[in-house]
């Protein structure tokens, strides 16, 4: 009797300080995306579901939605809020409609260059940063890591963009973000906000002239098929984030939640990387096709920063005098 008790206490004690991961259940996850399979962000979403798997011995699984199948980056983000999706890459300026403070970091003309990109964007917290992962944690969902979504471009049907009054009256899809709409509609263009997934057909019916996304996009997306003229204006850059939702992350280990954390990071620095070797291909690609590319003078680019300056002032009550005060003291540093 007294061998059996012992035995048992053994046994019982030998599961006790087994690994924590002898004892961890499966995980499945959705990951969701509006960009096309074969973008950079596509293969870093792919590549985000393969590393957990691999480095969770098979524990975690995560499915991929790309292209909008679970909907456009607002409906995308209050999923992530709800729980209902696990993960995201996510544009936080599309979920401006939650908070003002999603908007912040896409103002006009905040960087000129991928140097000043990766000083301001991508380098130490700064007022930037900070807006952003705080503004995104208080609506329980929290930053894995940062992607690039790249400088804008503007895009048209119509005529060659070269000076603010080109662009006015051109019925224009615009990223939804309060900076960036006010930005266009003080041009005089006609705004046009839809989800990213409806903006191809937008394009090909006429129902819209043209968009303001980046090269990348304009050529993965195929949106060259249906456009004639193209600005390198770089009117704005959008740093986008692998996002989690809180609830999700609270029903995994402390070990599995660092685990996505270090696959965010990995896998956001190598998409960025990515996407700029891919920069000057798909705009070599979109020339070919046709489309006539205009690059601004220093001419165009004062008048149009000119015109991003008086967003960034009506605005000021919005994020605060403060935090306005602090990116423009970030901008201005050298």
């Amino acid at each position: 009797m007294l061998k059996t008790f012992i035995a048992s206490v053994v046994t019982a004690a030998t599961f006790a300080m087994a690994p924590m991961s002898a004892w961890a259940q499966n995980v499945n996850m959705r990951l969701a995306h509006v960009f096309p399979p074969q973008s950079s962000v596509g293969e870093a979403a792919d590549m985000f579901a393969k590393l957990a798997a691999e480095r969770s011995d098979g524990r975690i699984k995560i499915s991929v939605f790309p292209a909008g199948q679970l909907g456009g980056d607002e409906a995308i983000g209050r999923e992530l809020v709800r729980g209902t999706i696990e993960l995201a890459f996510v544009n936080p300026n599309s979920m401006v409609g939650m908070d003002p403070l999603f908007d912040f970091h896409i103002l006009p003309f905040i960087a000129s260059d991928y140097d000043e990109v990766d000083r301001i964007y991508y380098g130490e917290d700064n007022i930037l940063r900070t807006t952003l992962r705080e503004t995104i944690e208080r609506h329980r969902m929290k930053i894995l890591g940062y992607f690039e979504n790249d400088f804008r471009a503007i895009s048209n049907s119509k005529h060659p963009v070269t000076s603010v009054a080109d662009l006015k009256s051109l019925k224009l899809r615009v990223v939804p973000s309060q900076s960036l709409r006010m930005f266009f509609e003080k041009a005089g263009s006609q705004v046009v906000i839809l989800p990213f997934p409806e903006l191809f057909t937008a394009l090909q019916q006429g129902t819209v002239d043209g968009q303001e996304n980046g090269v990348i996009l304009l050529h993965q997306a195929r949106f060259f098929e249906a456009q004639k003229f193209v600005t390198l204006l770089n009117h704005s850059y959008v740093m986008s984030t692998i996002t989690a939702s809180q609830r999700a992350l609270g029903k995994l280990s402390e070990k599995d939640q660092a685990l996505l954390e270090e696959i965010g990071k990995e896998v956001g620095e190598w998409q960025v990387k990515r996407n700029r070797d891919n920069v000057a291909g798909a705009l070599k690609e979109v020339q070919a096709a046709g489309i006539e590319v205009t690059e601004p003078t220093p001419e165009m680019l004062r008048e149009f920063r000119a015109l991003g300056q008086e967003i960034w002032n009506e605005l000021t009550p919005v994020y605060g005098e403060e935090r306005i005060a602090a990116l423009r003291k970030l901008v201005d540093a050298q």
